[in-house]
């Protein structure tokens, strides 16, 4: 770039005299002018607006021309959207109780690190007053004290054989097998924490949690977002614009493909939410959840018009957007024209352009620069 501005800035510098060849016409069929108005014919910007540039130059600073043509192309409309995860992709780790957060053998991990589903991320220890844990603690001994009792009742009867009454026999194995569940619940309440895991794989979000911290029920400690799995969440206030979408393309990410999903069947502050949900790369998007972007999607609708690359649009003076015609072996023209946006990078121009005009595609902003 900066020798680009320093050839431009030695073309200005210099003067010469060019003839231009007859025969370039406008959109409308009319003549355009190939001589330069001003009287010394010198290079760089002319009265009449137009750019005298020779070929060395032209080379130099890249500038390519292609043949305008007609053609059919899809309408498109740009949507502001939002970025959001999927739900398939997507997880909160909450603690089921109140307890103290105790780190697992890798440790409390931060924020960014990469977890795989399965992942122990952290275990929540209840931690009773000193009254509850004894009570608990004297409950557990009595309630093994009483399977004692019943598996040696249990035996007794069953050593008496045909003698023992079957009622009672299995009166007595009924209770010992909820005597021996409620020992487990219990001594897992008193020993064992809670493990926090990862439900799916992706990137961890740690909500500021460290080992020793007081947790309560319901907090959230942790998030997983998978950045394979987005949604993106685009806005609308035209109530027949979903029936006739179907993928997308974000302006800023071209390379990335979005599918329609649905539309939300409420509006939301007067606007229909419609979601797209992003195709699978080979390699992870350079997206963010909550990241504002624009797409654009095509329509089920078609129109006439030139289509150019994006980059051939410039601005004039009056901020108009305008594209460079080149009359000439070394003269460009600026003119005039509407457009339409298609898919990123390119657009359709549907008036100011005639059929076999030269159109600069490459190097217009530079070209646009010359004083």
């Amino acid at each position: 770039m900066k020798l680009k501005h320093a050839l431009l800035c030695a073309f200005f510098l210099q003067a010469g005299h060019v003839m231009a060849s007859p025969g370039a016409h406008g959109p409308n069929g009319e003549h355009l002018d190939q001589k330069a108005s001003r009287a010394d014919g010198g290079l760089g910007r002319q009265s009449d607006g137009s750019v005298i540039m020779p070929m060395k130059h032209q080379a130099l600073l890249n500038i390519r021309t292609h043949f305008a043509t007609e053609s059919m192309a899809d309408k498109h409309v740009r949507l502001d959207a939002i970025v959001k995860p999927h739900p398939a992709g997507y997880a909160k780790i909450q603690s089921s109780r109140d307890g103290r957060l105790d780190a697992p053998e890798a440790g409390i991990l931060p924020s960014g690190s990469k977890v795989v589903a399965g992942d122990v991320l952290g275990l929540v220890r209840y931690q009773d007053t000193d009254y509850e844990l004894a009570s608990q603690t004297s409950e557990l001994i009595a309630i093994r004290n009483r399977i004692e009792q019943t598996k040696r009742d249990v035996s007794r009867l069953k050593k008496l054989g045909e003698l023992a009454s079957k009622q009672a026999l299995e009166q007595l194995e009924t209770e010992l097998l909820s005597l021996t569940q409620q020992s487990r619940a219990l001594q897992k309440g008193l020993e064992k924490p809670e493990v926090l895991i990862s439900p799916v794989s992706g990137v961890l979000i740690n909500h500021a949690v460290s080992r020793g911290q007081w947790v309560e029920a319901g907090q959230t400690l942790f998030e997983v977002i998978s950045p394979e799995q987005l949604i993106v969440e685009a806005s609308t206030n035209d109530s027949h614009l979903p029936a006739i979408l179907s993928t997308a393309k974000a302006i800023t990410h071209p390379a990335l493909n979005f599918n329609y999903i649905g539309h939300t069947p409420v509006r939301v502050n007067g606007l229909i939410h419609v979601n797209f949900e992003l195709e699978k790369a080979a390699e992870a998007p350079a997206l963010l959840v909550n990241q504002r972007i624009t797409i654009q999607a095509p329509i089920n609708e078609q129109q006439r018009g030139i289509v150019l690359p994006s980059d051939a649009i410039v601005r004039s003076q009056n901020n108009l957007p305008q594209v460079w015609i080149k009359l000439s072996a070394e003269r460009f023209l600026p003119q005039l024209v509407k457009y339409e946006n298609l898919q990123p990078g390119f657009v359709l121009v549907t008036q100011g352009l005639g059929a076999d005009n030269r159109v600069v595609v490459t190097g217009a902003s530079l070209l646009n620069q010359v004083r």
